[in-house]
């Protein structure tokens, strides 16, 4: 069958070749591009990594990507890109379809990490009365750390002192919990507890271990007292306790220099039934006991031991 066209049809095509246009039918047009996105995840952190992925529609020729907010699609090219974003906030990203033709912005909301509380000791196995220094290590993954506070007492009020560094020494043997609490720039806080655990010194004597003399002579119904000397270390506590009718006092205490620690108030003539106790105390240490008793017409007898730690009970000795 012989098809025909009008004229004036047919001039038009020929117009359109001899231009070198390419001549579609309806359905096979164009379509207009629309610039849309999404992002994953929806939610993020600070310096979490964000993955974008266009969702554009229609015919695409190009995609870029405005990921710093600039306003300049030059980030990113493609389907698909990515960042992280270093601190918590709103930021802008762009998708530009086909040059400028199509553009879409999301604003993503980047949500704060909090802050890491932590803290050392040193010592780290600490006894009793020792000086006990606490440092910070805590960190702020995405900002700096505006606040932190120490619970020392553990009553768990962060009020017994700020900033990197705290000094405390605890008083008795067992389980003591001490907290930190910090807080970073965005308010965010984080909080550490610890239980430390504050063992007992270990015992040990005086050194030098102190010597005590009484040189004298007796008679049938006293003691004439030449000389009561005590040789202790400069840091210990000599008590002297005097009983009977002629002690001169009937106690005294003296932190002796170094050298020896004279009485020279009990060298004097001391009836039977006198008794006279030395006691030689350091803390955490073992002290000395000394106890001499005034007896009729013979010498006075003499008893040597040793003080616990804190304690006025004389006991035996331990053995080297």
């Amino acid at each position: 069958m012989l098809v025909t066209h009008g004229f004036a049809e047919v001039r038009k095509v020929l117009a359109a070749v001899a231009a070198g246009a390419v001549l579609l039918p309806a359905a096979a047009s164009a379509q207009v591009a629309a610039a849309s996105f999404s992002y994953s995840p929806p939610s993020p952190l600070s310096g979490q990594m964000v993955r974008f992925t266009s969702t554009a529609t229609g015919t695409i020729t190009s995609l870029g990507w405005d990921l710093d907010g600039n306003g300049a699609c030059d980030d990113a090219a493609g389907t698909s890109a990515a960042r992280a974003f270093p601190t918590a906030g709103n930021y802008g990203v762009t998708l530009c379809v086909n040059g400028d033709a199509s553009l879409q912005k999301q604003t993503i909301v980047v949500r704060n990490r909090p802050p890491v509380a932590s803290f050392t000791l040193a010592p780290n196995s600490p006894l009793v009365r020792d000086k006990v220094m606490l440092t910070s290590t805590s960190a702020d993954p995405d900002g700096p750390i505006a606040a932190q506070a120490w619970d020392i007492d553990g009553d768990g009020q962060y009020d017994d002192g700020g900033g990197v560094l705290a000094n405390i020494a605890f008083g008795r043997v067992g389980a003591h919990t001490v907290g930190l609490r910090v807080v970073d720039r965005d308010g965010a806080a984080a909080v550490v507890r610890r239980v430390i655990v504050v063992g007992t010194p270990p015992v040990v004597l005086l050194s030098p271990f102190p010597v005590v003399r009484l040189i004298g002579t007796f008679g049938r119904s006293a003691l004439r007292v030449d000389r009561l000397a005590v040789r202790a270390p400069a840091d210990a506590e000599v008590r002297l306790s005097c009983h009977g009718r002629d002690c001169p006092y009937r106690s005294k205490s003296v932190v002796p220099e170094e050298g020896v620690l004279r009485f020279r108030r009990l060298e004097r003539r001391l009836r039977s039934g006198t008794v006279i106790e030395l006691f030689v105390t350091k803390r955490a240490t073992i002290g000395k006991y000394t106890r001499f008793r005034v007896r009729r017409g013979r010498r006075p007898t003499r008893v040597d031991a040793c003080l616990p730690p804190g304690g006025s009970k004389p006991r035996p000795c331990p053995s080297a």
